[in-house]
Parts: C-alpha cells; structure tokens; sequence
C-alpha cells in the first residue's frame, strides 16, 4: 500500500475539500457541517469538529439541539460533544447547562462530560448535583468533569458517593477524591481498606494524596504483609513521594517513612526478586527515603539492572547522605557498576584514601570518578597520584584527572606540572603543558618556549596558547616571529595568545592577524579583537567591519560577535545591520550582538526576530529580549513559553525564571494557573524570590479552590521563612480556597506553629469547607 493510501483515501480527501468550502460560507455552513458528523472516516469528522467549534455560538445552539434530537450514531454523538467541548462561543456554557435537565439521561450525561471538558468552574455545584444522579452513567460522567475541572469543591459530593458503596460510581469517585489532594479524602478512602472489592485501587488512590496523612493507611497493609502487598504498598509510597516532592512536603514525607517503615526494610528488599521493573523502581524509591545502610546491598545490586539502575541512583544519593561508612564499604564490591555509582555520592573528606586507591582500578569508568571525587573531596593530598594518573591510557580518565589538578591547585602542582612537561609520554606532556599554561606560573616560561619545538604539534599550539597566560614582557619577543610562521595552525595559536595577553604588540599582532591567508588565523584574530575590547584597541570597530565581507563564513561571523562587544556608534550600526540580514547565521550572529547590548532600537528587531518562522532564530531572539525590561518585551518572553519549539519553550521559561521582577513574577503566575501540574513553569514559580511571593499572594486574594492549591504549593516548595511566612499570611485573606490551601501546605511542611494556626482555623473560621479542612488535617 502507498504512503498515500495510509494517509487519506481520494474519497475522504474530497470530502475534506468540501468540508474546507463550507467552513468559508461562515455561519450559513453550520446545517451542512451537522449533516458530516456521521461521516464514516474519522480523518473527515475531526475537520468538521475543528469547523463546528471555530464557528462558536453560531454553531453552539445547533449542536445542542442535534445532541438533544438526532443523536444519529454513537460516532456523530462523540463528534458532536468534541466540538462543544472545543467550541470558542462565549455563550457555550449557558446553552449545555440547559440539557442537564433533559429526561434523557444519555443527553445528561454528555453535558456533564462536556462541562468536564472544557473546566467549567461554576458548574461544580450542578455536577455535585449529578453524582447522585439515577442512572450510573450520568454520575460517571459527572464525576469524571469533577476530576477534570479539579478543586476541593466537590469534595464533600465525592466522599458522599464513595460512602454509597455503589460499585460502578465508588471507583471512579476514588480516583477523582485522590487528586483533590484534600485531607477530607484520607478518612473517606481509609474506610473502604476493609473492603476487598476497593483495597487495591484505594492504596494506589491514597498514595496518589501525596499527603503525610497518608502513609499510616497505607502500611496498615503491611500487618499481614506478602510479597504482593509489600509491591503494592511500596508503588503507593513512591507515587505519595513523588507528588509530596513537587508540593515540598519531601521532609516530612521522608522522617515519616523512616520512623513507619522501619521493621519492613528487610521485606521490601526481599521483594525485588520478585516484583517487575516498575515495581523495582518504586521499591528503591521507598528504600532511597526510608532505609538504613541495611538496605545499600540491594539497592547497589539494583545497578546492573539497566531498567532500574536510575532509581537506584537515585536511592544511593538520599542515603549517601546518612550511610558514608557503608558506602565506603561497598566500594570494595567486586561490581565496577556499582563502584562506579557510589563515587559521585560520597561527601565526606574521611573517603578520600579509599577513593585514592580507586585510581589504580581495573575499569576506566571508577577511574575517572575516582579523580573527579578526589576533587569534590578537596583531598590536596592526591595531586601527585594525580599527576600520575595524567599517563591514564584512556583520555577520558586523563582529562578527569586534569579538571582535577585545576580544581584543586597545590602549591606542589607548579614543580608537578615542570616534571611533567619533560616527560617521554607525548599525552602526558600535552596535559601537562595545558596546565602550565592554565596556571600562568612564571617559571613556565621556558617550558613552555621550548615546546614549541615539541615534534608533537598539538603540544606546540598549546605552549604557544599557554605563554598568553604568563605576565612576562618577554613572550612578546616569542610570539612576534611566530605569527609569521609557516604553519596556520601555529599563527591561529598566536591570536589565541594575543586575545588573553592583551596590550598594544598583542592588538597589532591581531591587526596582522585580520590579513592573514588562513580563515582560522583571520577568526581567531577577529575573536581576540573583540575580547579586548574598544579600551585596548580603539580602532577594532574599522577593522573589523572591513572583516565583514570577508570572502569565510567563520571570520563574518566572528567579526559579528566581536563587533558585539565593542559597543561603538560603527559596531552598532554593523551589528543592526546583520540582524536584519537575509543570510541566517549572519542574521543569528547579529541577533546575538543586539541582544547583548539592549541599546535603542534594539527591542524592534529582538521582537521581529521573536515572531520568526525559523526555530533557531527565535531562540537567539529570547536571551536578547530577556534583557529588556520593557511591558512588550516581557509580553513576547511570556508567550514563548507556549512556542512550538521545545527548545524555544525552555529557553523563554528559564530566562524568565531567573527575572524576579514584578512583572515576571506576575507572567509565572499567570502560567502556572493555566497549565498542568507537572508543567516545568511549577517549579518555575517555586524557586525563591520577593516578587513572586508578591505575586502569589496577590493572586491568592481571589483564587478559586483549584487556583489557591498551585499556588500555595508553589510557596511551599521555596522552603525559605519569607514563603513559609507568606503561607502564614495566606491563613489571614478574606478568600476562603487561599486559607484552605494554605492550611493544607504548612500541615504538609509541618511548620513551626502551624497546628496551633490549624486548630484556631477548625474552630472558628467562618466558612464550613475551611473548618472541616482544617480538622481533618488535625
């Protein structure tokens, strides 16, 4: 069959045509559009939806009459609820309201999954209303728009229906209950633990609480425990872990789990030999946060298993924490893999002999992460195992071993470094060179002179980049002659060398260097210009927009960034200029120079190049406009993160994330109230800072009971004393959703003074939702 035919047949393809006719007629179309919802190829019926619904309450009466009416086919029946669901009318919500009241309880029913749809916040009482409807569908299909639309406003209509024990409406009712994240829920679905029918889906439902409240349910399971309960018990933990994480309760979470589980640490590692991968991650999850060194063998042996050996990780590093000793131990195992994922965790200065010997192991990864623990430790006493392990055969091990000696900088690392450039190995004189060079001690000099006449080239161009690093008068007299050697590669060194020297022989090397016959040369030689900058060489901006029409890509390019960081009246101009260009990376490198500057005139063209059908140039366009501090620029930067690139997406989020403006902080807010839980803007929005506790506090004087818990979670999750006082705070508004909200947050932080402030609430808050909030979270 052709790729044609897969796609779209010739038939559904003229009905799509005459679908795309109608949809021009407007309104008039709307009778000919009900006519195609039965159409029989899906491909066909999702046009005519997407046309219904963009027609808004023109079609919005029509359909509602057609799914009172007609109701032809069950495909016409879901075509008709996706249009309503998706239509744009504004009056939408009043005319399915209407059919809630229909005798025809399938007419019900779709209204309520159409108000579900398309989160009708007014419409919770009406469903609350349904879910003790006749017919099971109708209180199905209402429970189910409860869940979707979210809040605790239901609640009290949900744990009704769960005490019903009416089997078709209790478990989709479990599932909604769960996600309100409302401590009301937890004694409801505790009562069904008893019931067989219910037990498993309501473990699962009360791990998906994320709440502190939780967890002594769910291990009351455990009483009469078997490999199977130990599996369900400990997919619930993880799934409570996670979500009380992302709503900064993981402190309370975790000293809770501690104290609970502590005589069923041995059981649950005995598990793993039978659970599947799904239930081995959430077993090291609850292991991670629960356990004691006791549980380290299991969880390291976890770490040959590729589909676990993440979780595992993540295990070892929250007990890292508190299991040094038994870390240490396990670096003895036989396992590279494991020795391999204990290196990175180990914290404590009183490992680095153990972690020193690793330099000597038979796998190269250890190797490499013995060196880079050696620095994390700060253990000077191993820079000269260090050195030695510069002539590691693996490069990969060599160069870890190099960040090593840089990070850690002894006073014996110069003599090291001397002895080294003289060694026999070429790779070890190469590493040794570079950081003699990266140090710019002065007794370098002649090392690194003599070098250059290494017969290794590669060594020759870093002694030459390295004398750049060396405050000695005399490396100009070396670097003169050198930049008329015959070998590029060679001359290129001198321009890097120049760039870091600076002074006025450096600046007419580089000027030299912008003539040069080499691409390589000219680049490296338009790079430095612009490192110096206008205050060492104040005629850069001419030569280098002469370098402009240089014939090599690379040398347009950077004569671009350097003009960039010059700043002159010439550089500018030349720097807008290329930012208009129709040539792509001429335009890009422009764009990254006006952004740089955020001079006049450069919010235009930043926000043209914004609205770019070209990813990357929208992208280059973002850390430009993130410098602006206009209400425009910080408009386009909060659009972005609804882009259609995902690059594009997360770079508008995180240049936003770092502005703690006023107006910034209102842009999170406001993304973050539109978008799903897990939506990266959350964490976002949690990440400490004045105006955003502004924001959020300014927001929560009106929120809805499904606005006020995003927010008051974000609060929560900065776990600093201005958001926990800000929390503190909330318990004060007039808005009932924020007290509740907030509430629930410092119960799940358990912060200081928190319940005395819970108690007073339970007891005399006006609103009845809050007090009874309030005394289930006591």
């Amino acid at each position: 069959m052709s790729p044609r035919n897969l796609a779209i047949t010739d038939a559904e393809r003229a009905r799509i045509e005459q679908v795309e006719r109608l949809v021009a007629l407007g309104p008039r179309s709307t009778r000919a559009l009900l006519g195609s919802l039965s159409d029989p190829s899906w491909t066909v019926r999702r046009r005519v939806v997407a046309a219904l619904a963009a027609l808004g309450d023109d079609a919005a009466a029509p359909l509602c009459t057609w799914l009172r009416d007609a109701r032809t086919d069950e495909n016409a029946i879901a075509a008709a609820v996706d249009a309503l669901s998706a239509s744009t009318g504004p009056h939408v919500t009043e005319l399915v309201l209407v059919l809630v009241d229909h005798g025809n309880a399938a007419v019900v029913a779709d209204a309520a999954a159409i108000l579900g749809r398309r989160r009708v916040h007014a419409a919770t009482p009406v469903l609350a209303q349904l879910v003790r409807h006749t017919d099971d569908n109708v209180a199905v299909a209402a429970i189910e728009a409860l869940g979707t639309i979210g809040g605790s406003a239901a609640v009290e209509a949900l744990i009704s229906v769960i005490e019903s024990r009416a089997f078709f409406r209790t478990f989709p009712a479990i599932q909604v209950l769960a996600r309100t994240g409302d401590p009301r829920a937890i004694p409801a679905l505790t009562s069904l633990l008893a019931d067989e029918t219910y037990r498993l889906e309501v473990v699962r439902a009360l791990g998906r609480t994320g709440l502190v409240q939780a967890i002594d349910p769910i291990i009351s399971l455990l009483e009469r425990p078997s490999d199977a309960v130990l599996r369900l018990v400990a997919v619930s933990l993880a799934e409570l872990i996670a979500r009380a994480d992302f709503a900064g309760a993981e402190a309370p979470v975790s000293a809770a789990l501690r104290t609970k589980l502590a005589p069923w640490l041995g059981k649950l590692a005995t598990t793993l030999r039978t659970a599947d991968p799904a239930e081995r991650t959430a077993i090291a999850t609850v292991l991670g946060r629960a356990g004691d060194v006791s549980v380290l063998p299991a969880i390291t042996a976890m770490l040959e298993d590729a589909e676990t050996a993440s979780a595992a990780n993540d295990a070892l590093q929250h007990l890292g924490r508190s299991a040094d000793d038994a870390m240490l131990a396990a670096l003895a195992t036989r396992d590279p893999l494991r020795r391999a994922a204990i290196l990175p965790i180990l914290q404590h200065p009183e490992a680095a002999p153990t972690v020193r010997a690793l330099l000597d192991d038979s796998d190269v990864e250890v190797r490499a992460r013995a060196c880079e623990a050696l620095a994390r430790l700060r253990d000077t006493s191993s820079v000269p195992r260090l050195f030695e392990a510069l002539g590691d055969p693996s490069p990969r091990v060599a160069h870890a071993a190099v960040a090593a000696i840089l990070a850690l900088g002894t006073v014996e690392t110069e003599l090291l470094a001397l002895a080294a450039a003289h060694a026999d190995q070429p790779s070890v004189r190469r590493h040794a060179i570079r950081l003699l060079g990266a140090f710019g001690f002065p007794s370098a000099l002649d090392p690194l002179r003599a070098a250059i006449d290494d017969p290794d080239r590669r060594i020759a161009e870093l002694a030459i980049v390295g004398l750049g690093a060396i405050t000695d008068a005399r490396v100009d007299g070396i670097l003169l002659p050198l930049a008329a050697s015959r070998d590029s590669a060679l001359r290129a060194a001198v321009m890097r060398a120049s760039a870091h020297r600076g002074g006025a022989p450096s600046v007419r090397l580089l000027q030299r260097g912008l003539s040069d016959e080499s691409p390589w040369v000219r680049y490296y030689a338009a790079q430095g210009l612009g490192r110096l900058g206008a205050h060492e060489a104040p005629q850069a901006s001419a030569w280098l927009v002469d370098k402009l029409r240089d014939p090599a890509p690379l040398v347009r390019i950077a004569a671009l960034e350097a003009l960039s960081r010059l700043g002159s009246t010439d550089a500018w101009d030349a720097v807008c200029r290329a930012a208009t260009s129709a040539d792509p990376d001429e335009r890009r490198a422009g764009l990254v120079g006006v952004g740089m500057q955020a001079r006049e005139g450069a919010s235009e063209i930043l926000i043209d190049a914004a609205h770019s059908p070209d990813a990357a140039t929208r992208l280059i366009a973002m850390s430009g406009i993130a410098r602006l501090q206009t209400p425009r620029a910080l408009e386009v930067l909060a659009a972005a993160i609804g882009d259609d690139s995902a690059e594009v997406r997360d770079a508008a989020l995180s240049l936003l994330a770092e502005r703690d403006d006023d107006g910034a902080a209102r842009a999170l807010v406001d993304w973050a109230l539109r978008s799903a839980a897990d939506h990266p803007v959350q964490r976002a929005l949690s990440n400490p800072g004045p105006a955003r506790i502004v924001a959020i506090l300014a927001r929560l004087t009106s929120a809805d009971d499904v606005a006020a818990p995003t927010l008051v979670s974000a609060l929560a999750r900065m776990h600093t004393p201005a958001a926990t006082e800000a929390l503190f705070e909330a318990l004060t508004l007039s808005n009932a959703p924020a007290r509740a909200a907030a509430a629930t947050a410092l119960a799940a932080i358990e912060a200081h003074g928190a319940r005395a402030a819970i108690e007073n609430l339970a007891a005399n808050d006006p609103d009845s939702d809050v007090r009874r909030i309030c005394a289930a979270l006591g």
